[in-house]
């Protein structure tokens, strides 16, 4: 909404008394040209004003309040021309003008901030939280958060829902890259807060222990954030709404998988803001992550029923996907492989006969089921193989003196039926062998092949 602003000069009269000769009255003075013009200040609509008003039109199916939500949004919403507004939002019953706005974050695709509320829907799931992007100078609507439907959770609707991700192979695709991205987000903050969580199991008090750290230590910890909240961002953008004809209960899933994409991106990132302020000033700001929190809880039990019915029951699938990350910068570097369970090694050459990315397939802990161990841009990834499919169990993230060349070779290691991978670092100081502990973990260790570095040697995990 346009809100004009008019400044209006006052009209004056100048009355002048002459006191020369007969008839030399006053006379109106000459037009003032140089007062300023009437002007317009446009005044943006806060982001609770754009809701209100999106209601509002949706309340009377009237396709304006499209002008009202990202595109990025509609597409992801099947806002087709033939598709009225209810429709594609669905029947609200009012507004929820008594919730709270979140506070504004930068993202990189601009200024965000979400308001939580509880609207009911005449058929589907209430909505309780609107998000907002600053598109130029207007705010608009750019995704919905859904509560999770009463006994959803149940083993039976969890069933349901797990059998029609079966029957669709295109979420089904995408279901077990995000449930790999999701423990590749695990693994990032067990590796690089080990640490920290160990001195605080200890008795440390968290803030001390920031205070204490070095540069290059603070460093692993702000370096896990910033990957693990561009791998949620990944899992938010890959969300299937975009696909046509899903069931209702299908596309109502899918919408608690990308709420919880934005909820685990959400509260990672308050959590860092509080952390960096502590480490630059030395002050301790608790964030307000208890509400959303809890919801993200609850979302993430209930995707990860479905998904773990989906990665148990996917006999199906001919390949299983997964989508390689590198770097710490969103957005992240990224590589998308197929790996073949009937194929011994696979990989990619360039025109130099280098490879790209190398997938291995090696028996290393004795299930029988052969694990995959893949290189690609410098880290090594081990993939857990299961009876139809594979689970992310490891991988490192990059460095180690070495960009981890794809020259590595299985051998026989302690444990009977299992194998180890070995390689030599590009500089041929190390050997790095990765393989499965007495604790069936993955063990990763460094040997030094120098003898003047014999002090070097040991175990990274």
């Amino acid at each position: 909404m346009i809100r004009p602003i008019r400044a209006m000069l006052p009209a004056a009269v100048v009355l002048a008394a002459g006191c020369g000769g007969a008839g030399d009255a006053g006379t109106p003075a000459d037009p003032d040209t140089t007062a300023a013009p009437d002007s317009v200040v446009f005044v943006p609509l806060s982001p609770l004003e754009v809701g209100l008003r999106f209601s509002n039109l949706l309340g009377m199916n009237d396709p304006e309040c499209f002008e009202y939500v990202t595109q990025a949004c509609l597409d992801t919403l099947r806002a087709a021309d033939s598709l009225s507004p209810r429709e594609v939002f669905g029947l609200w019953r009012a507004f929820d003008a008594s919730g709270r706005l979140t506070v504004i974050e930068d993202s990189p695709e601009g200024r965000r901030t979400s308001y939580a509320c509880s609207i009911t829907r005449m058929d589907g799931p209430a909505i309780n939280r609107i998000h907002f992007l600053l598109s130029g100078d207007r705010w608009l609507i750019d995704g919905f958060g859904c509560e999770i439907p009463a006994g959803a959770q149940d083993s039976l609707t969890i069933g349901l829902v797990a059998a029609l991700v079966l029957e669709n192979p295109d979420v089904r695709r995408e279901m077990h890259i995000a449930r790999m991205l999701m423990e590749d987000c695990l693994i990032d903050s067990a590796t690089s807060f080990a640490s920290l969580d160990a001195a605080v199991g200890a008795g440390t008090d968290f803030r001390d222990f920031i205070l204490d750290l070095q540069p290059a230590s603070y460093s692993v910890l702000a370096g896990s954030c910033v990957r693990r909240s561009a791998r949620y961002q990944i899992v938010q953008d890959r969300a299937p709404l975009t696909l046509t004809g899903l069931p209702a209960d299908l596309r109502s899933f899918i919408g608690i998988w990308r709420e919880m994409a934005y909820l685990s991106k959400l509260v990672l990132s308050r959590r860092y803001d509080s952390m960096q302020h502590l480490y630059s000033t030395g002050e301790w700001i608790e964030p307000d992550v208890a509400e959303d929190a809890a919801r993200l809880a609850g979302f993430r039990d209930f995707f990860l029923g479905v998904s773990d019915l989906v990665e148990s029951g996917d006999s199906l699938s001919p390949t299983w996907p997964v989508l390689l990350t590198a770097g710490s910068g969103e957005p992240l570097a990224q590589q998308m492989l197929l790996l073949d369970p009937l194929q011994l090694d696979q990989r990619l050459e360039n025109d130099l006969g280098v490879a790209v990315w190398r997938a291995l397939a090696v028996e290393m802990n004795g299930d029988r089921d052969p694990e995959r161990v893949v290189y690609w841009a410098g880290d090594l990834y081990l993939f857990r193989g299961t009876p139809n499919g594979y689970m992310l169990a490891w991988r490192t993230y990059e460095d180690y003196d070495s960009d981890y060349h794809s020259g590595y070779v299985s051998v026989p290691s302690g444990r009977e039926g299992c194998r180890d991978v070995t390689l030599t670092g590009n500089g041929s100081g190390y050997e790095y062998s990765l393989g499965y502990g007495d604790a069936g973990t993955p063990v990763f260790r460094r040997v030094t092949l120098l003898p003047e570095t014999a002090a070097d040697s040991g175990a990274v995990e």
